[in-house]
């Protein structure tokens, strides 16, 4: 297939980029569904009911016997009435403390300390079984959920939960988690206290969990770059505008004292990123994992040299500051109502992660069928090095406020214009999680396999798969 092939099929300037996110953000409902039908009408992925069928692999959770689901992708665009934002009060949650509100209890690398803690209460709102709708970003934060998918499918929770990937959308699935069609979503990390801290939005939120630290790698054809001075003068290609890769790479230049050293160029897609890569000699390019282990067969030469988080630990090595890539976020009114089942998608999440990352083979195994990934054998290359983790309470409010306030330092409007305050982070009741899986994963992220230094090489994946991948993803 020629490199103009897996071209994407749209390509939007960048300020249309950012008046789209600025729509869908303040509640501009024409302008959110018009600019969301344009943008992401070939990724959008929904769980398709089929008959289930016995689950491959095994985990050790309250649940057994598990039955899984097929995946079925559907193209086509919402319609645009589903995506109009009312614009209301956001109530407490947009009131919460100024800038400075910083670290967690315990520190988290700005010197501040939260005056709240976990504490013994009862569960707020009814203790009777629900319906729990979650909206998903395909790739990392959904990678390590599938027993939890598979759970849910089979009716082995306790509350009704179902899963619906959304591709890469981010954008869209924030409009559409404001407009109420989910309870739970997973989001990039700083969308999360931008939603927070925009008064005129329809629901307050609350984070729950971290689900991904740092994913994000330098890639080119160009075997003479090997650190982050090499990029000065250039033009780097990335994707993820207005979320957390944006605001990752400005405040590590910005530590570094790189901020404006090269042109920052963002593209619709992953695949676009992919294409250029292809198509121009000495490419630069920021991608995270998964999609770093489909360039490795999609581009070649392929050279990794920078593994954006080793650069971020050792920039911030003063602070402890660690990068967090993604994280899961709650309707402030449901977690109210139906607490029980927040403290329930916090367990099986736990649990989910543990045994993915026990058993990488079965997981991936899994992601086409879920629609968690594209790729079975791309999702297998990648896993290791998705940083999976499942952090919650005041691990997870030291970890995610901490990096919020680097992000702040480098530009405020990365996070919504101030640090949200402590409502933002929620703290389950003592003794409500399982101790067995909390923190899944913290251990090894932290030690963090990295994809760099390895180019081409290490790929089980086929050309086949790669193949496979960007036309699931719409990029024929």
């Amino acid at each position: 297939m020629s490199a103009a092939a897996w071209a994407c099929p749209l390509s939007l300037s960048l300020a249309w980029c950012r008046l789209l996110r600025q729509a869908v953000l303040v509640g501009s409902g024409f302008a959110t569904a018009f600019g969301l039908a344009v943008l992401f009408a070939p990724w959008r992925f929904r769980i398709s009911p089929v008959k289930p069928f016995p689950s491959k692999g095994g985990l050790d959770m309250a649940y057994p016997n598990m039955s899984r689901r097929g995946f079925a992708a559907l193209a086509g665009v919402a319609a645009l009435s589903a995506l109009g934002l009312s614009g209301c009060s956001a109530g407490e949650g947009a009131q919460g403390s100024a800038a400075g509100s910083g670290a967690g209890a315990g520190a988290a690398g700005d010197g501040t300390t939260f005056s709240t803690r976990v504490e013994s209460r009862e569960l707020m709102g009814s203790p009777d079984a629900c319906d729990v709708r979650v909206g998903l970003i395909m790739g990392p934060p959904s990678m390590g959920l599938s027993q939890f998918i598979l759970a849910a499918q089979a009716g082995k929770t306790f509350n009704n939960f179902t899963f619906e990937p959304n591709g890469v959308d981010y954008v869209g699935l924030s409009a559409l988690f404001n407009k109420g069609d989910y309870d739970i979503c997973t989001l990039p990390s700083n969308i999360g206290p931008i939603l927070y801290n925009n008064a005129e939005l329809k629901n307050r939120y609350e984070v729950i969990s971290v689900n991904n630290l740092g994913v994000l790698y330098v890639m080119t054809n160009d075997a003479s770059v090997s650190t982050l001075d090499d990029l000065r003068g250039r033009t780097v290609y990335s994707y993820g505008e207005g979320g957390t890769p944006e605001y990752t790479i400005e405040a590590l230049l910005a530590k570094n004292g790189l901020d404006g050293t090269f042109n920052l160029e963002f593209k619709s897609s992953p695949l676009e990123v992919l294409n250029m890569m292809q198509q121009q000699d000495g490419c630069v390019a920021i991608l995270p994992q998964p999609f770093v282990s489909l360039a490795k067969i999609l581009v070649n030469p392929l050279y990794i040299p920078i593994d954006l988080t080793v650069e971020w630990d050792r920039a911030f090595a003063d602070t402890g500051s660690q990068a967090v890539t993604t994280t899961t976020i709650v309707n402030c009114q449901f977690l109210e109502e139906h607490e029980q089942a927040v403290v329930e998608y916090l367990n099986m999440a736990g649990q989910s992660v543990s045994w993915t990352l026990a058993n990488m083979s079965d997981a991936a195994a899994l992601q086409e069928e879920l629609g968690t990934f594209l790729n079975n054998s791309v999702a297998l290359d990648a896993m290791p090095y998705i940083s999976m983790v499942n952090l919650t309470g005041e691990d997870m409010r030291t970890a995610l406020s901490g990096f919020l306030h680097e992000l702040y330092l480098a530009n405020p409007d990365s996070i919504g214009g101030k640090m949200p305050g402590e409502d933002f982070y929620y703290l389950p009741p003592e003794g409500q999680l399982d101790e067995r899986f909390l923190q899944a994963g913290l251990e090894r992220a932290t030690q963090h396999e990295s994809s760099a230094g390895t180019g081409n090489g290490g790929v089980t994946a086929s050309a086949a798969d790669a193949q496979a991948a960007v036309e699931a993803l719409g990029g024929k």
